[in-house]
């Protein structure tokens, strides 16, 4: 108790020491993005409930239909904070309806969905609270330098989260560690999240972020400015892949050797140039993949051997076709985010082992959206896909981590769901797929060109 008492004290010290230096780096961030760490770090981690909860089954569900009311206090009050930001910084709405129709469509269907919801205050609730999420993207996206206040969020979400988890894991066990399986004998590490799978999209993108920013800063010329921050950012890094690898979440292990591959290689100029080779030989790779494992068993080598999981994803591909069997409109849905809902919810939590999503993001729109919602959810990423490529050829700052983002979160979603799902991977992803320009940046002091003017001389006779 005494080694976790002064751990935390450390903790504590260097996580206010860290967070001043990491300010006083990012001057040209705005103190508005303090909100947007606290959103996702909320998010990230568990709901504020569960950490005066100590030892409490993360299985349970308590009240998901009603929800929490300090939950929905603390989310409102970060969203009205978020839009009161946007107000001040004269947000034009017209801006960003034209920069991304397909994700106002989107957002719009799900709107709609509440008409032929089964549940529909459930509904307007949650898709209320998922453009949360909107808002404190766009708080980022208007941000004076976006990409630095978008870094700024995700790096102060790591240094938070990542070393405390890991002093959870290791001091205080009731909060750090849990049990599941149907007869609770598993442990699994958690940190300040609730599931390991949540550990491990935290982790992940943690450290993308934190690998981003130190790529960033060793291509950079001149000498480095704060070496104790900088390793502190390593040191943070280290500790994002030891818990890839306690956590045991092949998913998101597999998402961070993927990003962390790309990141490097998307930084080689030559890379970007050839793009269209590297676009040619990913498609045949996956062709020869597909064309390869009907005569062997390549992919039960990776799930199985290298992964270290079964051929039904535990159980996944098992669970899917008793899913669908509950889809009572194929065409629309059950509304946004609330198939999981109400008598449903009951019988198959019961029917499926106490799961409340289908691990499978497409499979999950589907289920709560139709086939038009999945169509819409197809067209909006292959549509950013193409954005966000063409600024990717042109060397635009920051393109290559919103295609990252975007290419993990459409493999993410294979074998988890995380699309219009309150947390990192969806705020992440909503950062891809958005876009706000404006002819002057927020807080940005227009320049005004000297104007020289005729001096009028009177002249004599």
């Amino acid at each position: 108790m005494m080694m976790g008492t002064v751990a935390s004290l450390i903790f504590v010290l260097w996580l206010t020491w860290v967070y001043y230096r990491d300010a006083k780096e990012r001057v040209v961030v705005s103190p508005a993005v303090w909100f947007v760490v606290a959103w996702v770090a909320m998010y990230g981690s568990r709901p504020v409930t569960e950490w005066f909860s100590v030892g409490g089954d993360i299985s349970r569900q308590v009240a998901l239909d009603e929800g929490n009311p300090l939950e929905a206090s603390v989310s409102l009050s970060l969203i009205v904070a978020g839009l009161v930001v946007l107000f001040r910084r004269r947000i034009q709405l017209s801006s960003v309806i034209a920069c991304n129709v397909w994700l106002c469509i989107f957002y719009l269907f799900w709107l709609l969905s509440i008409v032929w919801s089964d549940y529909p205050v459930v509904t307007l609730k949650r898709v209320f609270k998922d453009l949360g999420n909107v808002v404190m993207v766009l708080v980022v996206l208007s941000d004076r330098d976006p990409i630095a206040a978008m870094r700024a969020v995700m790096t102060r979400v790591a240094y938070l989260c990542i070393p405390m988890s890991v002093l959870l894991i290791r001091y205080y066990p009731d909060l750090g560690r849990t049990y599941s399986g149907f007869d609770r004998s598993e442990l699994m590490w958690v940190g300040v999240a609730t599931h390991k799978n949540t550990l491990g999209v935290l982790a992940f993108v943690g450290a993308l972020f934190l690998l981003w920013v130190l790529l960033d800063a060793g291509n950079a010329k001149g000498r480095i400015k704060d070496k104790p921050l900088m390793v502190s950012r390593c040191g943070v890094l280290l500790l994002c892949w030891y818990l890839l690898l306690i956590a045991n979440s092949a998913t998101s292990l597999l998402c961070a050797v993927v990003g962390s591959a790309l990141l490097i290689t998307l930084g080689l100029p030559s890379i970007t140039r050839m793009f269209g080779r590297v676009e040619a030989l990913m498609l045949t790779s996956a062709i020869l993949f597909v064309v390869i494992d009907s005569f062997t068993n390549i992919k039960e080598l990776i799930v199985v051997d290298l992964l270290g999981r079964d051929m039904t994803l535990t159980t996944r591909t098992e669970v899917w076709p008793i899913l669908l069997n509950y889809q009572d409109s194929p065409l629309v849905g059950a509304g946004f985010n609330s198939f999981w809902a109400g008598e449903r919810l009951t019988q198959l939590f019961n029917t499926v082992g106490g799961i409340i999503q289908a691990h499978n993001g497409y499979l999950e729109t589907y289920l709560n959206g139709g086939l038009v919602g999945v169509g819409l959810l197809l067209v909006l990423l292959s549509s950013t896909y193409f954005r966000i490529r063409k600024k990717l050829v042109n060397n635009q700052p920051g393109s290559s981590m919103r295609f990252i983002m975007l290419v993990l979160a459409i493999m993410y979603n294979n074998s988890e769901a995380s699309f219009n799902k309150v947390g990192i991977m969806w705020f992440v992803t909503l950062y891809a797929l958005m876009e706000y320009r404006t002819q002057l940046r927020p807080h940005a002091t227009p320049i005004r060109k000297h104007v020289s003017r005729p001096v009028l001389v009177e002249r004599t006779a």
